[in-house]
C-alpha cells in the first residue's frame, strides 16, 4: 500500500485524495457503522447541498455567515450572456456580475438534513440515524485539517430529555477508547462553535457553561491540535424547530460527529505516511490490509 496522501490544489482547504488515503477513511466509515448497528440505526444518504431557507430557519446564517457557502447561478437569457461575454472581451468584466443565489447551499453539517426526515411526528420510541456528507465551510486558514470540503459522519439521536445526554456522553467515552486503540493521543475538552459576531457573545458562553459541546482533539502534524470529533447535546432546539416530540413534551437531540478526513491525518501524523507500516493493532482494529516492509 502507497503512502496516503492528502494532495493540496491551487486553493487553500481544498485537496485530492489518493487511494491509500480512501482505503483508511473506507475502513474508519465500516468502523463507525459497526459501532452504531447495535442500536438499530437508520442510515441515509444525504446530499451536498441543502435547502437555503431551511438553513435560514435554523439560524444557521445568522451564527456563521462567515462558513456558509452559498450557491450562484445565471438565470438571464442568452441575448444577456452575448452582453456580458461581449463586455468581458472588451474589457474584461467579470462573468459573475449578474449571477443570482440559488434556493440551495453548500451543506455546512450533516445532521442537517437528518431532523426534517421526523418533522412533525410524536414519537414512540428514541430514533437513532446516521449518514455521512461531503461538507463545506469557508475556513479561513491554510492550516492543515482546515479543509473547506470535507466528509462528515454523524450519529444523531432523538429521544426524551432524559435519555439523550446520556447518549451523547456515551458516544463521547465510546469515541475516545476507539481513538485509544487507534494510537491517538487526544483530548477531551468543552467547546463551542465557532459563532460569528453578536451570536458568539449570546451563545457560546451558555454553549460553554452547560458542557453542551465536547471535542475530541489530536495533532494532526502541526504541533496544535484540531478537533477530529465532537459529541452535542442540543437539548430541545431541533425538537421544537421541527415538533418533533416525545414523552408528552418536545424531543431533545444530540449527535455525534467525526471528520473523516482529518482523522486520517491525525493517524499519518502518529505512525506515518505509509498504512501498511501502521502497529499492527492499529491495522487490525481497521482491518486494513497490507503488512509492514
Amino acid at each position: 500500500m502507497p503512502a496516503a496522501s492528502l494532495i493540496p490544489t491551487e486553493v487553500s482547504g481544498v485537496g485530492v485524495l489518493n487511494s491509500a488515503f480512501e482505503a483508511v477513511v473506507d475502513a474508519l466509515r465500516s468502523s463507525l457503522l459497526g459501532f452504531a448497528e447495535p442500536e438499530d440505526t437508520q442510515a441515509f444518504h444525504v446530499p451536498p447541498v441543502i435547502s437555503r431557507a431551511l438553513l435560514e430557519r435554523l439560524g444557521y446564517v445568522d451564527a456563521f455567515p462567515n462558513l456558509l457557502g452559498t450557491l450562484h447561478t445565471f438565470v438571464g437569457d442568452n441575448r444577456r450572456w452575448r452582453a456580458i461575454q461581449a463586455a468581458r472581451l472588451a474589457d474584461g468584466a467579470p462573468w459573475h456580475s449578474e449571477q443570482t443565489i440559488s434556493d440551495v447551499v453548500a451543506l455546512p453539517a450533516t445532521c442537517y438534513h437528518l431532523y426534517p426526515l421526523v418533522a412533525d411526528q410524536t414519537l414512540a420510541q428514541p430514533v437513532t440515524m446516521t449518514a455521512e456528507a461531503s461538507c463545506y465551510r469557508h475556513e479561513g486558514s491554510s492550516e492543515l485539517g482546515r479543509l473547506r470540503s470535507f466528509r462528515m459522519r454523524e450519529i444523531v439521536r432523538i429521544g426524551g430529555p432524559d435519555g439523550v445526554p446520556a447518549w451523547r456522553d456515551e458516544w463521547l467515552a465510546r469515541a475516545r477508547t476507539w481513538f485509544d486503540g487507534l494510537g491517538l493521543k487526544v483530548s477531551v475538552e468543552t467547546a463551542t462553535d465557532p459563532f460569528f459576531g453578536d451570536a458568539a457573545r449570546m451563545m457560546a458562553p451558555r454553549q460553554r457553561q452547560e458542557e453542551l459541546k465536547w471535542e475530541l482533539r489530536a495533532d494532526l502534524g502541526t504541533g496544535q491540535a484540531q478537533a477530529i470529533a465532537s459529541a452535542n447535546y442540543h437539548k430541545d432546539h431541533f425538537g421544537g424547530l421541527f415538533d418533533i416530540r416525545m414523552d408528552g413534551g418536545v424531543a431533545h437531540t444530540a449527535c455525534a460527529a467525526f471528520g473523516l478526513e482529518r482523522i486520517v491525518l491525525a493517524l499519518i501524523a502518529a505512525h506515518g505516511e505509509s498504512p501498511a507500516r501502521w502497529p499492527a493493532s492499529v491495522r487490525g482494529s481497521l482491518a486494513l490490509g497490507g503488512t509492514a516492509k
